[in-house]
């Protein structure tokens, strides 16, 4: 850091190189790797772990297991703990626990000085509220995150089911009746795009919860599995239980692809979102698809600004994400011009969007993250740590 400021260079900072965005590259300036910072410390007594930012969700989810602890890691194991935890972390069972910067106890940062600090709720209170969910472009390097951690659940459950792109308009009301009734603690995910086997634009329907027992997990779930009549179904449904530790293999993302994506929030039920995006399921990759989120019950994910302990702010009973992914350069345009229009048919929904999947690039993308006033108290505190502008 101190070489960098003596000659006026940018930072950029990488923990597993998951962006969307690939907010770690930049012309000109310096690249912070993180990788190697990957050591994981559990305090089983205590139920704490201090981690190094480099450190992967699926890592760490594998080495709590041993000692019947967990942690809402990201959906995929691959997600390095940094960046995630920075931008506010929506992860696994969620609806239990809240989002994972609700479970960082401690961070430990290098800042545009290079100073080592300490931040936590009685130290560098304002360094500490801002590391938990001010995302890419934070003001200071994260290279340590003690973390609170929770009894490991004792199953998971799962259901996929698949459908014809055609099947939306039934299946949308029942989608949103059948979410509202599930428990809080179910995630709900509704894929469109090109079916994994077949190509055919289609709707995939996955349904999964932790619990206390096999029957306790599938009972979280259960309003999700008498399925609708009057929809052409692509396959049979599926159900498995699982280890806690396992939900992470359902959601991979293809790695060494090119990548377009984008975010909304949104407080629509999660049966309009379904309706405004499934013309759009033929797009040109399989990997590609729009995928819509939700808690059962509420399904409430919002952070109300005057309640807020962290600058994670702004959220909605639905998350939106939209993932163009892609092998050939000479697909871009294609490719970009979905994401485009997929985000276009959401807008009229939206009531925000996540830092850690929005595409900062656009303007004004950075106001759309944040409630005004948290917003206006990350960019105070940027001005006063890095007033140089070297992040």
């Amino acid at each position: 850091m101190r070489f960098a400021g003596e000659r006026g260079l940018k930072i950029g900072v990488r923990s597993g190189g998951h962006s969307y965005e690939a907010s770690a590259l930049r012309e000109g300036g310096i690249m912070l790797d993180l990788g190697g910072l990957d050591a994981i410390k559990i305090d089983t007594g205590a139920r704490q772990a201090w981690i190094g930012p480099g450190c992967q969700g699926g890592q760490l989810i594998e080495a709590l297991a041993e000692h019947g602890l967990a942690f809402p890691i990201g959906h995929c194991a691959d997600v390095g703990l940094g960046g995630y935890l920075l931008s506010g972390g929506f992860g696994w069972n969620m609806g239990d626990w809240g989002p994972a910067c609700a479970s960082i106890l401690e961070v430990e940062l290098v800042l545009a000085s290079g100073e080592i600090v300490r931040a936590n709720a009685k130290e560098r209170t304002d360094l500490f509220w801002a590391a938990r969910g001010a995302g890419a472009g934070f003001f200071a390097v994260a290279t340590g995150f003690r973390l609170a951690l929770h009894p490991l659940p004792a199953a998971a459950f799962a259901l996929t089911a698949s459908f014809t792109a055609d099947s939306a308009a039934t299946l949308a009301p029942w989608l949103t009746e059948a979410s509202r009734k599930a428990a809080r603690a179910a995630e709900i995910t509704c894929l469109v795009g090109p079916h994994a086997k077949t190509g055919e634009p289609a709707i995939t329907l996955r349904a999964e919860a932790a619990g206390q027992s096999h029957d306790h997990a599938r009972e979280r779930v259960e309003p999700l599995l008498a399925l609708p009549e009057g929809v052409t179904m692509i396959g049979d449904p599926a159900e498995s239980f699982l280890d806690f530790a396992e939900l992470t293999r359902l959601s991979a993302i293809p790695s060494h692809k090119r990548v377009a994506a984008d975010h909304i929030w949104s407080e629509a039920p999660i049966g309009y979102l379904l309706l405004a995006v499934h013309d759009l399921a033929g797009i040109p990759d399989k990997s590609s698809s729009v995928n819509l989120f939700g808690l059962g019950g509420v399904g409430e994910v919002r952070h109300a600004p005057d309640e807020c302990e962290w600058a994670l702010s702004l959220g909605g009973s639905i998350a939106a994400g939209i993932y163009g992914i892609w092998d050939d350069p000479a697909d871009d345009a294609r490719h970009l011009d979905w994401v485009e229009r997929v985000d276009t048919a959401l807008a009229p929904f939206k009531a925000g969007r996540y830092v850690g999947e929005a595409r900062l690039m656009r303007p004004g993308r950075m106001s759309e993250c944040f409630t005004p006033s948290a917003l206006e108290r990350i960019e105070r505190l940027s001005a006063e740590y890095d007033p140089r502008r070297m992040f």
